[in-house]
């Protein structure tokens, strides 16, 4: 194998490097290197790619909808709560990243929405806590916004209008799948 070819290995040095920046405080911090953030891959549950830039979206679901959509979806009795929306957050900036070239997918087309039977009070309150805006757009359906970051729509299914959205209010805790 040639020179060129061979790729240096920066993490073991790197990670040497801070252990000897911080030797005072080696007693007080633990040290994880390469540590694996998911015991299992890390998968959305719905990733809705608009095809061209020049179509509409007339369902209110989809009003929201820009290039690449990331959805959610909390079964009945799961929780949507602020680790979920940081977990989402999350997969949203690895897609982004993980585009075929640099900057291939732009921040500014990718949404995020978060489907959920009953109303998150908690995690509402976490965004108004934090300055984000959240709106009711449609019954059931609201907008969080905040000047930075990507779009975001909580659905509330069992707060949709039930004969313009009959598929998803009809996924509760009595359908038998």
């Amino acid at each position: 194998m040639e020179q060129s070819e061979i790729r240096k290995q920066w993490h073991g040095p790197f990670c040497s490097a801070v252990r000897l920046e911080l030797v005072e405080n080696k007693n007080d911090v633990d040290f994880q290197k390469e540590y694996q953030l998911s015991s299992k891959p890390l998968q959305i549950d719905l990733l809705v790619i608009r095809k061209t830039e020049d179509i509409s979206i007339n369902n209110e679901i989809g009003k929201l909808f820009r290039g690449h959509n990331l959805m959610e979806y909390k079964s009945p009795g799961d929780a949507l709560n602020v680790d979920t929306y940081f977990k989402v957050l999350g997969y949203a900036c690895f897609y982004k990243s993980n585009g075929p070239s640099v900057d291939s997918i732009k921040e500014d087309d990718i949404t995020l929405s978060f489907v959920r039977e009953g109303y998150p009070r908690e995690l509402f309150r976490y965004f108004r806590e934090r300055n984000f805006t959240v709106e009711q757009r449609y019954p059931g359906i609201y907008y969080v916004t905040r000047d930075g970051f990507f779009p975001i729509q909580v659905i509330v299914s069992k707060e949709l209008d039930k004969e313009l959205h009959i598929w998803l209010t009809s996924l509760t805790r009595s359908v038998n799948l």
